[in-house]
């Protein structure tokens, strides 16, 4: 029993740790959902079923790929699954990006403070490279622990918000209220705009699944912990999307949806919801500072806990750029890389055979 117990604790680790690496201030704020698959009106649903797929699919070959390469980080991965010429390429571009998003989460943190609170950004920035920090500091075991705690709290709070929604207007009024509107999308075709979605959250977290992966080194455990995170993810984007789709169109304009559903219900839920936002910031936070920490220190052959603090200092510093600037010019360019590391390790797993 014990050893069942086990088994099923170091599931919920990796697949929070998955879920945790993946949802970041876009998913929690509904803006990803809003956009990548409520634009698409009733099509949004199947966007989310094959985007679960792919999920369940392309984050078990990942944590695999990192238990028999014994990857320390996303670099051994890309180089199997890419090439060593493009995969040094997509190394070099991926670990400039995790040091990218690392700075637009700090800033997204103190945007949170600021906005909710009052309180200068630059209290709220430095708050968040604190915690980042000293989270990363710990290694892997900071980064599941931590999503452990935040992960089911997300779940719990767009299960609240989307359940409430449903029962005040009713799945039939929200289906018919799921109309496209096309200046949300960010291209003409669900699908590519599915796998868009899909292959940017993969990439970014497999500065995080790859080493996972070689740390549980546990076959049955990824597989199951990585299925279970996949389906986790399609079921809160699925009940984000509900949500939202039910205060269409006028939601469209909302910078937040999630919390401006929120500010219907009473104070409490909304602070609550605000929490929420800012402890998917960290969380992504902390898994572009330990994969952009990992690889640096591997460059530079250097102390990880001496890079950790640098990078952090360094994010915070770059951060002041602002976050709606800096999520603006970065994700677009990457969004269209990703689809290459994509390709890469779907080619291996038909060449090679699944997991």
């Amino acid at each position: 029993m014990a050893r069942e117990y086990g088994f099923k604790v170091q599931v919920f680790r990796v697949a929070a740790t998955y879920v945790g690496t993946v949802v970041g201030a876009g998913f929690a704020s509904g803006q990803e959902t809003l956009r990548f698959f409520a634009s698409y009106g009733r099509i949004g649903l199947l966007g989310i079923a094959v985007a679960t797929v792919l999920f369940c699919v392309y984050g078990v070959w990942i944590m695999e790929l990192g238990r028999r390469l014994k990857a320390r980080s996303h670099r051994e991965v890309l180089h199997y699954a890419c090439g060593p010429t493009v995969g040094k390429v997509m190394d070099g571009v991926i670990t400039i990006f995790l040091g990218a998003t690392l700075m637009i989460m700090i800033a997204g943190g103190g945007a949170i403070v600021h906005e909710q609170l009052g309180m200068p950004k630059g209290i709220g920035t430095i708050f968040t490279s604190a915690v980042t920090g000293l989270t990363v500091l710990a290694g892997m075991r900071g980064i599941m622990a931590a999503n452990s705690v935040v992960v089911p709290m997300l779940t719990a709070a767009v299960a609240g918000l989307s359940a409430a929604t449903l029962q005040y207007h009713g799945l039939s009024e929200i289906i018919a209220r799921s109309m496209p509107w096309p200046l949300l999308m960010p291209v003409k075709s669900w699908l590519l705009a599915t796998l868009l979605y899909v292959g940017y959250n993969l990439v970014l977290a497999i500065s995080v699944l790859a080493p996972l992966g070689a740390e549980v080194n546990d076959r049955r455990v990824l597989v199951t912990g990585g299925v279970a995170g996949g389906l986790t993810l399609g079921v809160l984007a699925a009940g984000i999307k509900l949500a939202v789709s039910a205060h269409m169109p006028e939601i469209g304009m909302v910078e937040v949806p999630m919390l401006h559903l929120a500010r219907l219900h009473p104070s409490p839920v909304q602070w609550f919801y605000t929490l929420i936002l800012w402890a998917e910031i960290y969380t992504t936070a902390i898994g572009c500072a330990y994969g952009f920490a990992q690889r640096t220190a591997a460059v530079m052959q250097t102390g990880y806990r001496g890079v950790v603090v640098i990078i952090t200092a360094l994010a915070l510093f770059g951060s002041g750029i602002g976050f709606s600037n800096l999520l603006a010019v970065l994700y677009p360019v990457f969004g269209f890389v990703t689809l290459v590391v994509m390709v890469g390790l779907g080619l291996v797993w038909w060449r090679r055979g699944a997991v």
